[in-house]
């Protein structure tokens, strides 16, 4: 079971090509071009492992290769020599097709924690209910502890491609981008003297009359001559944040919001 064991393979060009290929190995198969490399890791051994992987759960759909046996083959990964996809989304998961059997195996044999009493089980003991709401389907396990209806975790809960399973900070892309308020903002000056430096000419003037018209809006009385560092935190939060800052909205009265 330390090796593989290919015999008489004689897939494209290998005539009668029978080998054994060490497993936990790093390997380099070399050779001219046209001596059949790619026939014999891609055509014969790749091919057959899948072979064989799927017929194990029942499945058909790869013929096998020109080979009279391969022992102790195990399930493959095959990452092409192409040019590899630029969607920051991608990763190794992605490019080798792992990340869709690993948010299966979650699904399909995780231990979660009962949202109602907080015991753990297994989702593969649940009993499960599927429930039409609308135009959708919904899946409910109940809890083998105290028997509370639950929603099942699926497969895309797991991805960070989808609604469900993407990270509310990041959404997804595995990381955060943040302003350097020290880079943009002045609050030593004012707004008039340059406070904001993407402020500039005319937009700077519109800016201003803008953010006067919003203070008045929302009630709030701000001197604009005065150094950014002398506002009020209302006036601030407006400026840096916009008014659907949540903290901003806490300072302004319910009334002076239509």
């Amino acid at each position: 079971m330390d090796e593989i064991i290919i015999e008489h393979a004689n897939q494209g060009n290998l005539k009668d090509v029978s080998l054994r290929l060490p497993k936990n190995k790093l390997i380099a198969v070399t050779g001219v071009s046209g001596s059949g490399k790619s026939t014999l890791v891609i055509d014969v051994l790749f091919n057959e492992c899948q072979r064989q992987y799927l017929e194990a759960f029942g499945m058909q759909g790869i013929q096998k290769p020109a080979v009279e046996r391969i022992q102790h083959a195990c399930a493959a990964v095959c990452v092409n020599a192409q040019s590899g996809n630029r969607n920051p989304r991608s990763s190794v998961g992605t490019a080798t097709n792992l990340y869709t059997d690993l948010r299966m195996l979650y699904e399909k044999l995780g231990v979660r924690e009962c949202p109602n009493c907080h015991q753990l089980y297994k989702n593969s003991v649940c009993a499960e209910e599927t429930i039409r709401i609308e135009d959708e389907y919904m899946t409910y396990q109940y809890c083998p502890h105290c028997h509370e209806k639950v929603k099942k975790l699926m497969h895309t809960d797991f991805s960070f491609n989808t609604r469900e399973g993407a990270c509310k900070d990041c959404e997804g892309m595995g990381s955060v981008w943040e302003i350097d308020l020290a880079q943009v903002l002045h609050t030593d000056l004012s707004l008039s003297q340059g406070a904001v430096t993407f402020w500039k000419h005319r937009y700077q003037a519109y800016m201003i009359s803008q953010y006067a018209n919003a203070l008045a809006y929302y009630g709030i009385k701000q001197n604009l001559k005065a150094a950014v560092a002398q506002y009020e935190e209302a006036a601030y939060r407006l400026l840096v944040y916009g008014s659907e800052d949540e903290k901003f909205l806490s300072y302004v009265k319910d009334e002076t919001i239509k």
